[in-house]
């Protein structure tokens, strides 16, 4: 309650009350009203009181020692005096108003005699009934902020407590600037609206620095002490919630976060969306590349996170990802599976990261977005299949290509003959369709004889550099040796399909 407000109540207007000096400073707190007579009365004070007098401790000393009162006083903190006439001053000594002038200090007079105990009870009990009703604020502030802690609801759940206590809308920013999250806005441009004409803001602190900025906008019914507090508390509660769950995403990261969600629950978009969605994702494949899909198996989303970015920079490119339900899911601008797997590998050494587990989707066009969602998904299967081997015995597997997966994945999927071969062998198939060569009858029977060039040569009755060339062309079409053991399965039976007459 202000010194201003004060004067207005009924007790203290019935006694005609005057400022005399410091006219400025009626918006000071007041924190207690309280009536004394005693000249040495300012060392019991503790500031903030407004002090009523009739002057009486005043009367018989001299200007000097009225003037060292008024100056006690203020120096004490006191946020007003106020002097009755009539009991022991006819009008107030000009000392008095001319001291507190100097110090700011308003001096009111009081020129009716209105009984000193009706003014301090009037005032004092609505200055307690104000510090009642803030702490019950405070209380049910903290209280659902709690809730919104333990129930992991997150910033998103916090800053909507927050709308719902102050009726205002409130945005979180980082300390460099970049938005980060707002709740009771229609889209970015109003939450920088909101920034820019906020009525109330807090630092939110992690480790000592200051991590951000809480800004609630114009629109609160609280009057602005008790919307300042609420988004200190706020603010406090965000910097546990970061503690306890690491960084928020950054808008770029929520924008990737919605279109991977939106790629594997639709399975492609639309060119116009899909140009305007990974603009704001910050993803900008370059037209002709290609994409892998990845899909990484790890126990926090950070640590997969910055794997993924490390691997893209080993790349040289860049990469889309994020958490998508119970995996970190990414799209990788690379040119073949073999260079995501090595880049995965070296990220993984340098990191040190063992509970990851990371499997590498097939290469698809960077103009097709059905072609990545079905690439993600791939890998998602892939992974899931990976970790249930893992679960039965076997070991942790850490960067897996998917194609190592392909047959046993088709078998439990039910998945088609034609996108097996597809994935598997697709381009030795277009090439022997193209160029009427016999690249996939080579690579079936250079499997079925144990991967000896010397048996597969006699039995094709070719040269042995000319087999080499065949499977040097080979292994430049599927970007990985043909004679990987862990692909023999797949390869052969993809094979077989395409040539079933083969022996």
């Amino acid at each position: 309650m202000t010194l201003a407000e004060l004067l207005q109540f009924d007790a203290v207007r019935d006694a005609r009350p005057e400022v005399l000096a410091g006219h400025r400073a009626l918006d000071r707190p007041v924190r207690w009203v309280h009536s004394s007579e005693i000249y040495e009365i300012g060392p019991l004070l503790s500031g903030g009181e407004l002090l009523l007098t009739t002057g009486l401790g005043l009367a018989g000393s001299d200007a000097g020692a009225r003037r060292h009162y008024v100056r006690d006083l203020a120096e004490r903190g006191v946020s007003g005096l106020a002097v009755e006439l009539g009991r022991s001053f006819p009008d107030v000594p000009a000392e008095l108003i001319d001291e507190a002038a100097r110090h700011g200090l308003p001096l009111i007079v009081l020129r009716a005699v209105v009984p000193f105990i009706r003014m301090c009870e009037a005032a004092n009990t609505a200055i307690v009934d104000e510090a009642a009703r803030r702490l019950r604020l405070g209380d049910r502030v903290t209280r659902a902020l709690n809730e919104a802690l333990i129930s992991g609801a997150g910033i998103a759940g916090l800053l909507r407590t927050a709308v719902d206590v102050t009726g205002a809308p409130v945005v979180l920013t980082t300390a460099s600037g970049a938005l980060v999250a707002s709740y009771g806005v229609a889209d970015d441009h109003a939450a920088w609206a909101t920034v820019d004409a906020g009525a109330a803001d807090a630092e939110v602190i992690v480790h000592g620095r200051v991590w951000g900025r809480l800004v609630a906008g114009i629109g609160s019914s609280l009057p602005a002490e008790d919307l300042a507090a609420t988004v200190e508390r706020t603010a406090t509660a965000l910097a546990v919630e970061i503690l306890r769950t690491g960084d928020p995403p950054t808008e770029r990261e929520r924008h990737a976060a919605a279109l991977l969600a939106d790629l594997v629950a639709a399975g492609g978009l639309a060119p116009a969306e899909a140009a305007v969605r990974t603009g704001l994702a910050g993803f900008r494949p370059p037209p002709g590349r290609t994409l892998v899909g990845v899909a990484v198996d790890a126990p926090e989303t950070r640590p997969a996170v910055t794997l993924i970015d490390q691997a893209a920079r080993l790349l040289g490119t860049s990469a889309l990802r994020a958490r998508v339900r119970e995996s970190v899911l990414a799209l990788i601008v690379a040119d073949s599976v073999s260079a995501v797997e090595k880049a995965f590998l070296d990220a993984g050494h340098r990191s040190g990261a063992p509970q990851i587990t990371v499997v590498i989707g097939y290469p698809v066009p960077a103009a097709s977005t059905p072609d990545w969602a079905a690439s993600l998904d791939h890998a998602r299967a892939a992974l899931a299949l990976a970790l249930t081997g893992a679960r039965r015995g076997g070991t942790r597997p850490t960067v897996v290509p998917a194609r190592t997966l392909a047959l046993e994945l088709e078998l439990r999927r039910g998945g088609g003959l034609d996108a097996f071969v597809e994935r598997t062998i697709g381009p030795l198939v277009t090439w022997d369709a193209q160029h009427h060569t016999e690249l996939v009858r080579t690579l079936e029977l250079y499997l079925r004889h144990g991967a000896s060039v010397t048996r597969t040569a006699a039995v094709l009755h070719l040269r042995r550099q000319s087999l080499y060339q065949r499977l040097e062309r080979i292994e430049s079409l599927l970007g990985h040796a043909p004679a990987d053991p862990a692909l023999y399965p797949a390869l052969l039976a993809a094979c077989v399909v395409t040539t079933p007459s083969s022996s």
